[in-house]
């Protein structure tokens, strides 16, 4: 009797470390974030207008993210000679808040005229550099983003990335 008793205590102090052995586990799960963004760019200081294409700037708009919910996005780019749009991202939600920087490449066929405005389309990458609360161990993960525009003022953009569950 003295043996089962024992036992049955050994595997019931057991029981705590088995289940945070599995929860545990559970939290290096990994997350494929699809987050859209609708974005506006805004004028330069001094101006009511956007040169097209612009060649730097700052761009605002919503970021809706279905398993994270609606946010705030702000970014700042520029195109350097490469003709790659390189930036840096911030993405505001209720939770926590994640930034980063991306390099979109122009695709073929939606070059701009100086003289028209007509749509744009870019594909490229990006790079969490760091978050805040929920987001706090997003640094280090890379991802892919799309992005398209009618004007090159006002974009949408789809990305997809890897993170540590949520």
């Amino acid at each position: 009797m003295k043996r089962r008793i024992l036992l049955v205590g050994c595997a019931l102090a057991a029981l705590p470390f088995v289940l945070g052995i599995s929860v545990a586990g559970a939290a290096s799960k990994t997350v494929v974030l699809k987050c859209h963004m609708s974005l506006a760019t805004v004028p330069p200081a001094g101006s009511n207008t956007v040169d097209q294409p612009p060649s730097q700037g700052a761009s605002y708009g919503a970021v809706h993210c279905p398993s994270v919910g609606t946010g705030v996005e702000a970014a700042t780019f520029n195109v350097p000679e490469s003709g790659n749009t390189v930036g840096k991202y911030w993405q505001y939600f209720s939770t926590g808040s994640i930034r980063g920087k991306f390099n979109l490449t122009p695709q073929e066929g939606t070059a701009l005229s100086p003289t028209s405005f007509t749509s744009e389309t870019w594909v490229g990458t990006l790079t969490v550099t760091g978050g805040s609360g929920s987001y706090s161990t997003a640094a280090g993960k890379t991802g892919t983003i799309k992005c398209a525009s009618a004007d090159t003022v006002h974009l949408t953009c789809t990305e997809k990335i890897k993170l540590s569950s949520l």
